[in-house]
Parts: structure tokens; C-alpha cells; sequence
């Protein structure tokens, strides 16, 4: 019996941008008799001509980005766009790859086609006893996608010495392997719940045998405290944009005593002593590796689960560290060879219906690894313009949560009220930055330092900039250094305003602003169309600034017909602590109507301009 076919949304929507010529490998999971298909990637093809050409390539290529996605999403299927698939010399590589297949008995060609009219196909049949059956599927959003799974993030070290060359790194970390897939690691969950291995007796300790993923996730929810679990999973879902729930394990490795089998024959060790320049690599490698469960799954059954996601994960650290060997050698052999430990990171581009894991070297700047990321970009079909795999663009997990500050508080917000607008809002997230943060009372003359911190804080979080949003004596720093102010304002109370502003994020950032000047707040309701144009195109929080206040409008909703126009405002004047309902529910982020502003006030607005790049 075939299994039944779903889809997600995100990989529908993003196949119409893909190249005609393209093929590439389906992603997914099985569950419940379900195969579920969460994504895919395209094979990098510049010279080929034809499609068997890039069939061939895809084919050699195919198995290469299994170790970047969360354990138990594997290879699923073949996704192509090329129109000639079914000649018979196409036909019999599509099969070939098929046949390679494990995580389900019936893999999966999707055809994709594109109209010159616009209009869009697609097709997917199942692999049935030699033949490719058309098969219908069901689309799964993405709130039902992460309802339905739970990933479970292990986090540990594994000691690594051995010779600081290239053979002697592979033949360390495949012994890692090894020990790890021999069932002497074991795991640990809540500092109580202990997975020994994968024998239904005596492999799980601490809670019932028939406990699903499901139940520990509640459990912790639980240790965490009801209500405070309850609050941080509804900060969460700002401030990390899914609703992903995240189950924490370690790893535990067994004593040498114990793992000894009695039973096989004791011999003396043999030493070999080899006399040779030897430099030594002696690093202790990061293990943090991601795996997609379904709620239901049992405890018992995550066993080989997480065996595989450290396995995973060792195999992406051993590719970064050999591609920094072999680049040394590169530079001769008497080059010295500098090793930046690899550290894994996690990412999940937006409208992505799975994480990426990517080990990046620790000692590299994002700057020396464009056309890495570029590679990344194309290969997802992601767009080019803006970065999704620098190293600020990591997904931030609650339990790494430093910065205290809501993230994202508009989400959630009801309607502006305005009949047939159009919204158009902030893209990605952002802190906010208020009144009496920091320690510091600048109540009553800060608010335009908070704004300018709010949309320092967005660059941060999308990743063009690693810096932390400045404090008010350092963005008074820079005015004096940039000869706006005087020596005298360092230390004072004194406002400042939207160019002052733009001013900061050019010398801080290099960010570009344009701004907007308007006489009187009733001409600000004559901007709905430009405001709009900009949350659409640039994306960035405005600082806008008249009389003696400060505010950051994070979004319009727009009627084109009407002329009927609201601000979504993020109000700095705030005083209170970091409560979510209290902001919403008291206007302190919230939609306003042109009254807000002032009639008789002079407004200038500073549009911050998103950098283009990857």
C-alpha cells in the first residue's frame, strides 16, 4: 500500500523561481504511514546543456546535504522542472536515483512545470513496482507542521587528538563515529530521564516505557513552571516567528569498565614508536544537532534517532575542518596550517519548513564566506538580496536567550480597523528598546536613542551587522566624533532627532537612510502609498521624530481607494517591564490613526535602506 502524500506550502510557493533545466532531491519523513515532503534542494548546474547532463550530476551529488538537515528528514524523492524527463535516456537515471531511496519503499518524482501564460503544474507520482503511479497529495501549513513535530536539540563535546593532517582527521572522527554507533553513548533528558539504548527492557529509565515525545516535552514544560512556561512559549512565538517546540538532550558517554566484553580474549598492547615532525590537533568538538520527531513517537524509539544526529553532525565537522586542511596545503607546504574549530549553527530561512545546520568555522568572518552562503542561497532557491545564513541569522533557542527584551511585539495584534487596507509591515524581527532600560532614566529626552537601538537591533537580528545596539553615551560619541555636537553633549540630556538618526546608522552601520520631511501630521496621511512601498521593498523599522517627541512606526495599513491610512506605532516612552500584555493591550504597540499625529507639528522621517547581498 502506497503511503499517503503531503506537501508543505513553502515548498510549493518557491518553486516557481527555479530554473527550467534544474533537477534536485526531495526531503521529507515518514510517519503514521504519511510521507510528508518538508523540502528540496537544486543541483548547482552552470555548464551542463542538457537534462540528462544534470540528472547525471544530481545523481553523483544527491546524498551530499543530508548531514545539513534535522535527523529523520531524509532523502525522499526527485524533483525536476526539465520538460524532457520522460525521454527513455532521462527516464532510466530518474529510476536509478529512485531506487536509492531508503526512508520509504516508494519514492517520489515531483514534475514541475511553468506556462508562458504564468500558470503553474504539478505532478507527483510514486515508485510502484517498477512504475511511476500519478498520486494525489494534501498541502500542510506551516502552523499544522509544527503542531504535528517536535525536534530534539542534543547539545555535548567529543575530545578529538590526532595528527594535524588530512588522513589522520578522517580516521579520528570516523573512530568517533564508530564509538558512538557501537551503543556505548547513552542520553540524557531533564537530568533524570536517562535513554541506556534501544532494547525495550531496561533502555529507558525515569519515566514509563510507553512515554512519547510528546509527554516529554510537557514534562519539561513542567519542570520550567506552568505559568512561566506558558508566558515564554507565548514571547516565543514572536520572538523566534514558529511556534517550535524543543525538546533539550545530552550525551553521556559510557566507562571504559563498562563497556569491556569479558568474554573476548585479553592480549598486551603493542606500541609502535615512529619518529617524525608530528603537530597535534587536540580540540574538544561542539555536538549540536537537531532531530524531527513526531509528537507520538515513543521514547524508546529515539534511540538510533539521536545516534544518527550526532553522527550527522560529526560528518559536517569533519568536512569543515578537511576544507580548512586542504586550503592550507594550497598555500604550499611549508604554509602553516591555522584551524578554526567548527561550530554548528542552525538556521531556518524564512518560509522554510525545515532547520539547516551548517558548521562554520569559528575563526572566519561572515565577510570570507560569501560565496559559500551564495552557493546556499541558490541551491535553496533563495532570494539573493538579502542574508539568511550569516551567522546572525542563527535561530535563537530559549535557552540561549540572553537579551531579555520583547522581540517582535506587534505580532499578534488585532486590525487597524481600516476597511479594504491594504498591510504592510515590518519583515523580520527586532527588539524593543524603551524608556528605563539599561539601567539608565532617560525618561522624557531618550526616545529617539531608543528608537535608533529598536532599528540597530533589527540589522542585528536579520545579520548584516554583529554589533549590539549602542548605548546613549556611545551613539553621543559618535555625534561629537562626526562633528554633529559638541564635546559638551557627551553625558548630557540633551534629544536628538531623525537625522542625527541616519547620521549613526551610516557611521555605526554603513546603512543608508532616506528621509522624509512633511510640514504638518495631516500631510504624514498623504505617505500611506510610499510608507507602504518601503515595508514592502526595504523592510526596516522608521524613526520618525517631530516636535519633542520620538517614535518608530513599524507598519501602514493602507486603503489606495479611500485614502484610508493607520500606523502601526512602536511607542519608546514606555516605562514598564518587559510584559507583552501590557504593551498591547495599553497602545504601547499598537495601530494609530492620522490624529495621533500632531497638526501643527514639523515631522521628519528616517527610512533606514536594507543593504543588498547575501
Amino acid at each position: 500500500m502506497t503511503p499517503r502524500l503531503k506537501i508543505t506550502n513553502s515548498l510549493i510557493s518557491h518553486l516557481g523561481s527555479v530554473r527550467k533545466t534544474s533537477t534536485g532531491c526531495l526531503f521529507g519523513l515518514m510517519y503514521e504511514s504519511t510521507l510528508l515532503v518538508v523540502g528540496y534542494n537544486i543541483e548547482l548546474c552552470f555548464n551542463e546543456k542538457s537534462t540528462h547532463e544534470v540528472l547525471q550530476k544530481t545523481q553523483k551529488n544527491y546524498k551530499s546535504r543530508i548531514h545539513n538537515l534535522p535527523t529523520e528528514v531524509d532523502l525522499c524523492g526527485l524533483i525536476t522542472f526539465a520538460e524532457d524527463i520522460a525521454d527513455p535516456e532521462n527516464h532510466a537515471t530518474v529510476i536509478k536515483i529512485l531506487e536509492d531511496v531508503d526512508v520509504t519503499d516508494n519514492p517520489l518524482l515531483m514534475m514541475y512545470s511553468l506556462g508562458s501564460d504564468g500558470t503553474s503544474e504539478l505532478h507527483t507520482y510514486f515508485y510502484v513496482h517498477d512504475k511511476l503511479v500519478e498520486t494525489p497529495y494534501d498541502v500542510v501549513n506551516e502552523a499544522t507542521l509544527w503542531q504535528e513535530f517536535i525536534h530534539v536539540r542534543l547539545c555535548s563535546r567529543l575530545p578529538l587528538v590526532c595528527d594535524l593532517e588530512h588522513n589522520a582527521i578522517k580516521d579520528a572522527i570516523q573512530s568517533l563515529h564508530k564509538k558512538v554507533a557501537s551503543g556505548t553513548v547513552a542520553f540524557c533528558f531533564l537530568k533524570s530521564i536517562f535513554l541506556l539504548g534501544g532494547d525495550v527492557e531496561g533502555g529507558l529509565t525515569g519515566v514509563p516505557g510507553n512515554q512519547t515525545v510528546g509527554d516529554l516535552f510537557n514534562l519539561q514544560l513542567e519542570k520550567c513552571g506552568i505559568q512561566e512556561s506558558n508566558r515564554l512559549r507565548k514571547h516565543d512565538q514572536s520572538h523566534l516567528r514558529k511556534s517550535i517546540d524543543i525538546v533539550s538532550a545530552t550525551l553521556l558517554m559510557k566507562p571504559t569498565r563498562e563497556i569491556r566484553d569479558n568474554d573476548q580474549p585479553r592480549a598486551a598492547p603493542v606500541i609502535q614508536h615512529i619518529k617524525k615532525t608530528y603537530t597535534c590537533l587536540q580540540v574538544w568538538l561542539h555536538v549540536d544537532a537537531l532531530s524531527m520527531v513526531p509528537r507520538s513517537a515513543k521514547l524508546m524509539e529515539l534511540y538510533p534517532v539521536l545516534v544518527e544526529s550526532v553522527c550527522r553532525n560529526l560528518k559536517l565537522t569533519e568536512s569543515c575542518l578537511l576544507e580548512q586542511v586542504l586550503a592550507a596545503k594550497d598555500g604550499g607546504p611549508d604554509a602553516p596550517v591555522n584551524i578554526s574549530l567548527p561550530k554548528p549553527l542552525h538556521f531556518l530561512p524564512a518560509d522554510c519548513s525545515h532547520f539547516l545546520t551548517l558548521a562554520l568555522p569559528e575563526g572566519r568572518s561572515d565577510d570570507q564566506l560569501v560565496s559559500y552562503r551564495k552557493a546556499l542561497h541558490m541551491e535553496f532557491g533563495l532570494p539573493q538580496d538579502r542574508p539568511f545564513f550569516r551567522k546572525g541569522n542563527a535561530y535563537v533557542f530559549r535557552s540561549e536567550q540572553s537579551n531579555k527584551l520583547l522581540v517582535n511585539p506587534h505580532e499578534g495584534l488585532g486590525s487597524s480597523g481600516v476597511k479594504g487596507g491594504e498591510v504592510s509591515v515590518v519583515q523580520g524581527l527586532y527588539s524593543y528598546h524603551h524608556y528605563m532600560q539599561d539601567r539608565i532614566d532617560d525618561d522624557g529626552w531618550g526616545c529617539a536613542y531608543r528608537s535608533l537601538q529598536t532599528i540597530v537591533s533589527w540589522f542585528r537580528w536579520q545579520g548584516y551587522t554583529a554589533r549590539d545596539p549602542p548605548s546613549h553615551h556611545e551613539i553621543q560619541e559618535c555625534l561629537v566624533k562626526l562633528g554633529d555636537k559638541p564635546p559638551s553633549f557627551i553625558g548630557s540630556s540633551q534629544w536628538i532627532g531623525s537625522t542625527e538618526v541616519s547620521y549613526c546608522l551610516e557611521a555605526m552601520l554603513g546603512i543608508t537612510s532616506r528621509i522624509i520631511s512633511v510640514s504638518s501630521g495631516e500631510e504624514l496621511g498623504l505617505r500611506g502609498g510610499e510608507l507602504a512601498m518601503h515595508f514592502r521593498t526595504q523592510g526596516t523599522p522608521i524613526m520618525i521624530g517631530g516636535g519633542v517627541l520620538a517614535h518608530t512606526i513599524l507598519g501602514v495599513d493602507f486603503n489606495r481607494d479611500s485614502g484610508d491610512l493607520k500606523f502601526l506605532i512602536l511607542d519608546p516612552h514606555y516605562t514598564g517591564g518587559e510584559d507583552l500584555t501590557v504593551v498591547q493591550n495599553k497602545g504601547w504597540c499598537g495601530w494609530k490613526g492620522i490624529h495621533f499625529w500632531k497638526k501643527g507639528a514639523f515631522y521628519n522621517l528616517c527610512l533606514p535602506q536594507r543593504p543588498i547581498g547575501i
